[in-house]
């Protein structure tokens, strides 16, 4: 078995994925037409077209347009089921996928009734022997104020037990992380880890904040970092695991070049890293093609690889029997396939 074969059949973690962004152009395209919204397209050609994202203002305004199409709860229903199918495909066994409460609560059919009915569906899939779903809800950085008290209040107001954290997404740009401070010790006083976004689209500054206004348990992307060796430092010394997505990178950041990303400086510096690609269909990618690109175009071997896998249990936010569990059976897939430790 090739070493390309044996990272398609390996059991999986993903730890840094937009559940909306799972949607594709097909389903969005059909999602519109069933509840007759209007898209700025004629064709799903040229849907398929603005799939392609060259920057984050683009790909921003994107997402929104396709938050605004889901309308019924058989929506909610058909996103969760495209999102178990393709775990299914690529063995991904243990995922936390990122959500937002508001954009929900504004857009489709309200937060709590969105929630209910995606956690329903994802425990039917866990039952049946589908992925471990566990989700973090999302400030949306361009709506706060107003986001983060109705997030932090979500989060107050419920006690959902596939919901582990808080997240903060959206644009960085004229968005700096500490002011979101006070939403992060809400949810910390309601019991909640917080994660979020940092060092994708702004630099090291916001992923200092990141860990030290916030309290984050893990960045999401965090690769600009390595502008600032003191921040780089920050995160190897608090072991800040690093939600890395090469594809996702290459189109909305600077790092075009993969062969020239970041992340083995980062693994270099002692930060933990794990690999997702944080909104599929947007970047032409899956979970597969991230370890193959790291493989082949990062450089990274597959010893390397399996750990940066086992980053996603290890730094994962479920309760810890459950990684545990999930780690033995990792471990007993490892032997089989020949993986080296």
């Amino acid at each position: 078995m090739t070493d390309l074969e044996k990272i398609a059949a390996m059991p999986k973690t993903e730890v840094h994925l937009h559940l909306e962004g799972t949607i594709s152009p097909d389903t969005l395209w059909a999602m519109a037409a069933r509840n007759g919204i209007a898209l700025p397209v004629t064709s799903l050609e040229e849907l398929k077209g603005l799939y392609v994202c060259e920057n984050f203002d683009k790909f921003i305004k994107i997402w929104l347009m396709m938050c605004s199409c889901l309308k019924t709860e058989d929506d909610y229903v058909g996103m969760v089921d495209g999102f178990v199918a393709d775990c299914q495909r690529q063995n991904i066994r243990y995922a936390e996928v990122h959500f937002s409460a508001y954009n929900h609560e504004k857009f489709g059919i309200g937060a709590d009734r969105a929630f209910k009915v995606v956690t329903r569906r994802l425990q039917e899939a866990e039952a049946s022997g589908g992925p471990v779903t566990r989700l973090i809800t999302d400030i949306p950085s361009e709506a706060a104020p107003e986001s983060g008290d109705f997030t932090a209040a979500f989060l107050e107001a419920n006690a959902n037990p596939l919901i582990v954290a808080m997240g903060l997404g959206g644009p960085e740009a004229g968005f700096p992380r500490a002011p979101f401070a006070p939403y992060f010790d809400r949810a910390r006083r309601a019991g909640y880890p917080c994660v979020a976004h940092a060092g994708e689209t702004a630099g090291a500054e916001h992923v200092r904040q990141a860990v030290l206004d916030l309290g984050a348990q893990r960045i999401q992307h965090g690769i600009r970092a390595v502008e600032d060796e003191a921040v780089l430092t920050l995160l190897a010394e608090r072991r800040i695991c690093c939600d890395v997505a090469l594809s996702s990178n290459a189109c909305l950041t600077g790092y075009t070049d993969i062969a020239k990303h970041p992340i083995r400086r980062m693994l270099d510096a002692g930060v933990p890293v794990t690999l997702s690609t944080d909104d599929p269909p947007f970047f032409g990618t899956d979970l597969v093609r991230e370890y193959t690109l790291a493989n082949e175009e990062a450089g990274l071997s597959l010893a390397e690889l399996w750990q940066i896998n086992l980053n996603g249990l290890r730094y994962g936010l479920a309760d810890v029997g459950l990684r545990r569990r999930l780690l033995l059976e990792f471990e007993a897939a490892r032997n089989a396939l020949g993986i080296p430790a």
